[in-house]
């Protein structure tokens, strides 16, 4: 594509986000906020721990893979807009706020991240910089055009976004985003996804290997003080370090779409131990947990098209505890991390025409299953004994 074609592409593409942000505020103007349409009842088929308990659907963003939460407010994007739901009920979201934002279909931003002041969204060839303050109009308020990785994460209470690839944009000024850097410019590294700011100014790749880098001097050039790989150079999805980086392990989720979901054909979620990297520079996976293809009356599924995706710590999360993952068509896992490293499970939720991308606690008890199939599927986990 010439450089002039590719140019008019790109205003047209503009315009078109323009008028929408446009409608956009006329909706959010003129629709109050309300109860978003719960389905109830019998509602979708499932199977389910015996402690888990279905409470209903809410059957909107069934293309949705990103989806974040800010105190009682949970952000959500898919293929056509990012939407606002106020959770303080949150057996009964209310949508606040929309923006129709088009976005690649079934790759709309996957892991969106925002302080609860300004959202990153990349699609379409752009950044996209989001004022989210008023959780009622979400306005684009910033675009930088040409950059547009596979996931943005907020660096430094979002004063910085770095792309899942290696751009590094200055969005001090969120009307004005300048790429100021790249942070993987010489590394050896393979199979870039995402990236995640562990605590503030500290961040972890998830690429092969995984590198720590520490942007608190110079976000634009940040120092590499750590990395961890696997001998098999497997591909490495994405991560998170409870508690800002106090817990002993690392959570890493991978991610495949070939052969089964077993040891040895799909992808595994992983605990890394993070004690030795103060002194070696370095850390070591210590224990990965498989699902196995099967019946739906036993827990499993015996179909499926990739294994494993994005993964939320449970918020009593301390020397090891509960998160809830999405797993695809293995629906939402419940697993527990020992104080070891270990990794067992606790239960499951496996929802029949469904594929889970992700999963987020909105309270001690209540899940949000993000499904490319149904929306989302509002649980309550009770814990065992």
């Amino acid at each position: 594509m010439s450089a002039a074609r590719g140019e008019l592409r790109g205003m047209r593409i503009r315009r078109v986000l323009s008028s929408l942000a446009v409608a956009a505020g006329l909706v959010a103007g003129a629709v109050p906020a309300s109860s978003a349409p719960i389905v109830q009842g019998p509602g979708p088929g499932y199977f389910a721990s015996d402690n888990v308990e279905w409470l209903g659907v809410l059957p909107l963003n069934t293309d949705s893979a990103g989806a974040h939460l800010v105190g009682k407010t949970f952000y959500i994007t898919s293929s056509n807009s990012l939407r606002i739901f106020d959770v303080s009920t949150p057996e009964t979201p209310v949508q606040t706020g929309i923006l129709p934002l088009p976005q690649q279909p079934v790759f709309a931003e996957e892991d969106v991240d925002t302080n609860g002041r300004i959202l990153l969204i990349s699609t379409l060839r752009s950044l996209y910089i989001i004022d989210v303050e008023d959780k009622t109009n979400p306005t684009i308020v910033g675009e930088l055009a040409g950059v547009d990785e596979h996931t943005y994460t907020c660096v430094l209470d979002c004063s910085f976004a770095y792309g899942s690839e290696g751009s590094i944009v200055d969005i001090r000024k969120p009307t004005a985003p300048k790429l100021v850097g790249d942070w993987a410019k010489g590394a050896t590294i393979q199979s870039t996804h995402d990236v995640t700011e562990v605590k503030p100014g500290v961040v972890i790749t998830s690429t092969q290997p995984m590198l720590m880098l520490d942007a608190r001097k110079n976000p634009a050039k940040p120092k590499v003080i750590a990395q961890g790989s696997n001998p098999d150079n497997r591909f490495l999805h994405s991560n998170l370090w409870p508690r800002g980086g106090k817990e002993r392990f690392l959570l890493v989720g991978g991610e495949s779409g070939s052969g089964g979901c077993g040891e040895g054909e799909g992808a595994p979620f992983m605990t890394w131990d993070m004690s030795q990297v103060g002194k070696t520079k370095t850390f070591t996976m210590t224990d990965e947990y498989y699902v196995t293809d099967g019946l739906p009356t036993e827990g499993d599924m015996p179909v499926h098209s990739f294994c494993t995706h994005w993964f939320d710590p449970h918020p009593s999360y301390r020397n090891g505890g509960l998160l809830a993952m999405g797993w695809y068509e293995h629906g939402t896992r419940f697993l527990r991390v020992s104080k070891d490293g270990k990794i067992s499970e606790d239960g499951y939720f496996l929802p029949t025409g469904g594929s889970t991308s992700a999963d987020y606690w909105i309270t001690d008890e209540i899940v949000y299953a993000v499904d490319y199939q149904r929306g989302i599927d509002i649980l309550r986990y009770t814990d065992k004994p």
